[in-house]
């Protein structure tokens, strides 16, 4: 209600060129977003929730600015970029081919690639490489523009063309020519996704696409809340497959995707649906299960994919897979979209554990939070002292639960002792 209001003031007293600060979505997850319209805005400030959306009237295309991912050694050419491109998307740095290939691992969102050719660790060149033979479809299309200062000859045009790269800029470049390409690329990239969503199963496991599993999921999510009927949405990712890549290649990563996409077949029921997400992203939609028989079905996945065995020539390697689950209110109403953005923040959660069985739900961690914060053993002597004291208003109210908690145990014994010794006597 109190949300509802803040929005309601906001439409009301602000115009919609300049709606101002908006504190968005996941609350009950801890993060929070803000966005300022028609103004700059902070790298990790992007996302906007549907609820929003439905309550001022914002569209998908004003809230979430296309992503560009910026490759360069040089840290003043990487800010003069994000200078240039700030105000229309939201710009990623890597100061190497390494540490782009890692963020393009992690986020399936970049739209673009600016990249230098001379880097060290890994160069220009070899980022490329990595990306058009990602077994990632989406990665293996998406938009390479080379950034070089060292030769904008034919010949070295004709060599990263030859290379599989989109685009060539040469050193030094203006903001109108960076702009054009950011603009123009991002724009087809949003085309080629637009197209793969279209397609029912993805190629490589056999799994239902991002866009038939949205499409399967909002049916079955909402004759679950028609009806009232128990639902469960999972979450799953293979922990080590960015070691499994790196060490072992594309073959083997390759084989380790298609494994776990068949088990995950296997184990499903004819009801349940699943998808391939990401690169190593799964999720599966579970209709008539609750949180705890969510649990049991993630552990019978995680023992079909543990006993997986992958001989890579030299030694044999094992997967595991971290899972988040969310098993959501019927009683009410609820968003596909919102349902697997809970899963998804209990896999981040799981991802985080540092030990343990590395499955997370997400009202578990909701409840973890809304319990009453830890005391120091000074703190709860101090309470008690006031309580011996009689001095009970001096107990802070954030403790009194707490304090109430350790006392009834206590409470219930002297209560049992007192009637044992009253019936006592009465027998004597």
């Amino acid at each position: 209600m109190i949300w509802y209001k803040f929005v309601q003031i906001c439409k009301s007293s602000l115009q919609p060129e300049d709606i101002g600060l908006f504190l968005i979505l996941k609350c009950r997850t801890g993060d929070k977003s803000f966005h300022h319209a028609g103004r700059s805005v902070p790298e990790n400030l992007i996302h906007i929730s549907p609820a929003l959306r439905k309550y001022t009237g914002m569209s998908e295309e004003v809230t979430e600015k296309p992503q560009i991912l910026v490759v360069d050694d040089s840290r003043m050419v990487r800010r003069a970029v994000y200078k240039m491109l700030a105000d229309g998307y939201h710009v990623h740095e890597a100061a190497n081919g390494m540490e782009a290939w890692q963020q393009l691992q992690r986020n399936d969102a970049i739209s673009v690639v600016f990249t230098d050719m001379q880097m060290p660790e890994m160069n220009g060149m070899e980022l490329l490489a990595n990306i058009r033979n990602s077994d990632n479809e989406r990665l293996a299309a998406l938009p390479v523009i080379m950034i070089t200062g060292v030769d904008d000859t034919e010949d070295a045009k004709r060599t990263v063309f030859d290379a599989g790269a989109t685009d060539f800029i040469a050193k030094p470049f203006e903001s109108i020519d960076l702009l054009s390409r950011a603009k123009s690329y991002a724009r087809l990239n949003r085309k080629v996704v637009e197209l793969e969503k279209k397609t029912g199963h993805d190629k490589l496991t056999g799994l239902f696409s991002v866009a038939s599993f949205e499409e399967q999921g909002e049916k079955a999510l909402a004759f679950a809340l028609r009806h009232k009927l128990k639902i469960s949405a999972v979450y799953l990712e293979i922990t080590d497959f960015q070691d499994i890549y790196l060490t072992h290649g594309k073959s083997v990563a390759q084989q380790v995707i298609v494994a776990v996409g068949k088990r995950l077949k296997d184990v499903m029921r004819t009801e349940d649906i699943a998808a391939r997400l990401g690169v190593a992203k799964y999720a599966v939609l579970l209709p008539l299960t609750n949180d705890a028989d969510s649990r049991v079905v993630i552990r019978r996945i995680r023992e079909s994919i543990n006993k997986l065995v992958f001989n890579t020539g030299q030694e044999k390697i094992r997967v595991s897979l971290a899972a988040g689950y969310t098993s959501p209110d019927v009683s009410g109403q609820l968003a596909f979209s919102e349902m697997m953005e809970q899963a998804e923040s209990a896999l981040q959660k799981a991802l985080e554990c540092s030990n343990g069985e590395k499955i997370s739900s997400f009202f578990e961690h909701e409840e973890a939070v809304e319990q009453a914060p830890a005391f120091t053993e000074e703190d709860m002597r101090m309470a008690f002292q006031h309580i011996l004291e009689g001095s009970y208003f001096q107990v802070p109210d954030k403790m009194l639960q707490t304090v109430a908690e350790k006392l009834n145990p206590f409470l219930d014994y002297v209560a049992k002792r007192s009637n044992s010794g009253r019936t006592g006597t009465d027998n004597a």
